[in-house]
């Protein structure tokens, strides 16, 4: 049987944007028509001012564009999850639910740094200090879960900053830390409580886990701990583990797993070997493709486009392997260079790679560099884009824009 690749979270219509990278959580969306070139005033259909900041990437759905910060004010601090029309950019509604227990976060980000996941009848949010809570889409909050005070506080180094994903009978969000003991969770989508755990090995983890469908089977793919580690989705199960299971940094892992063509593409800890698996039905453990031999990124997650991955640096480099065989076909310093931390996105033959100062850099697909255009937004990009329609909406730090080509 060919494997196949499923939603990890439903997309009704183009303009929807659910999740994570995406409704296939891979960042690629075709047959749109974004914009290739913009300034502060040329194809922006809306920008608005955002409330405090933070490195949360924007979701949509409908006409609905969900997005959370933090703010800091002589009151003290506040976590907000806020909604704006799609349309125009009018502030829908805002709510605070309580800044909770803090964690210590590195300097170029802060406890809004979790993306939101929305589904047909819920808006899901999660924080740095592992607050998760469900709203309605019109802003009722129907119920708050903290991580810390039931599990103990283990003072984080860098807070949870992996992206909660919606399952058929639950909402997965992990607890994984330097301390132990760490779980695969999953909380009960009606009430916030916790509908099952899974042991997990001791070890921090960042990136957010991916569900896939393939032969027949659903897996939920979890990086973390020198390896990946699949459960079944259904039985919540431990089905195998990719990886030497040790190495540096506690296994500490940020990038995220991306899915396409049957293979998955990854890192087992940050700033390892890129691997290439090809996933296997019957729950047998994945067969090894390639495995690079070089470091790929620390933040940025990998982009599988076209047959070909696209590896964004930290440093600014961009790297073009071949995905089938791991053959390097470029790689390439972007501009005059800038951190990257944000992850790419592609469309309709390009791809969108944006660095701290606020540049994009629009690339065509394909084993030649070539740079189409570049854009500037006047502030840090950190947080990965969101494609929704013909519209490019990115959020610096402060501000959301909505990129679109005007007449």
């Amino acid at each position: 049987m060919l494997a196949f690749h499923a939603a990890s979270f439903a997309a009704e219509s183009d303009v929807d944007w659910p999740g994570w990278r995406g409704p296939l959580a891979d960042g690629v969306a075709d047959g749109r028509k974004l914009p290739t070139e913009w300034s502060l005033t040329k194809n922006v259909r809306w920008s608005v001012k955002l409330p405090g900041w933070g490195t949360s990437s924007p979701v949509v759905r409908g006409d609905q564009v969900y997005v959370t910060s933090e703010v800091t004010t002589d009151g003290g601090t506040s976590l907000l999850t806020l909604c704006y029309e799609r349309q125009s950019g009018r502030e829908l509604w805002r709510h605070d639910f309580g800044f909770g227990v803090n964690q210590k976060v590195h300097a170029k980000s802060n406890l809004a740094s979790n993306t939101p996941t929305v589904t047909a009848d819920a808006l899901y949010v999660a924080f740095g200090n592992a607050d998760v809570a469900r709203y309605t889409h019109d802003g009722k909050l129907v119920w708050v879960t903290r991580y810390l005070p039931k599990f103990g506080d283990p003072k984080m180094a860098w807070g949870y900053n992996i992206s909660p994903v919606v399952l058929d009978d639950s909402l997965l969000f992990s607890w994984d830390h330097h301390t132990g003991p760490c779980y695969v969770i999953g909380l009960d989508p009606k009430t916030g409580d916790i509908a099952w755990k899974k042991e997990r090995v001791i070890g921090t983890a960042h990136a957010t886990p991916l569900r896939v469908k393939h032969h027949g089977q659903e897996d939920i793919l979890v990086p973390g701990k020198n390896r990946l580690t699949a459960f079944d989705a259904v039985t919540h199960e431990e089905r195998w583990q990719y990886g030497e299971g040790s190495g540096p940094f506690n296994g500490e892992i940020i990038s995220s797993p991306v899915y396409g063509d049957g293979m998955v593409f990854l890192q087992t800890w940050r700033q390892s070997a890129i691997h290439a698996i090809r996933l296997r039905g019957g729950g047998q453990p994945p067969e090894t493709v390639w495995v690079n031999d070089k470091p790929g990124p620390v933040e940025p997650s990998l982009l599988y486009y076209q047959k070909l991955l696209y590896v964004l640096k930290d440093n600014g480099v961009l790297v073009c392997l071949d995905g089938s065989t791991g053959e390097e076909h470029y790689r390439e310093r972007l501009g005059e260079g800038g951190e990257c931390n944000s992850s790419p996105v592609a469309s309709d033959g390009n791809v969108y790679v944006s660095n701290i100062k606020g540049t994009t850099f629009v690339i065509r697909a394909g084993t030649k560099f070539e740079v189409l255009a570049t854009n500037n937004l006047g502030e840090r990009i950190s947080a990965s884009p969101a494609i929704s329609g013909n519209a490019l909406i990115y959020r610096t730090d402060t501000h959301l824009f909505c990129l679109e080509q005007t007449r």
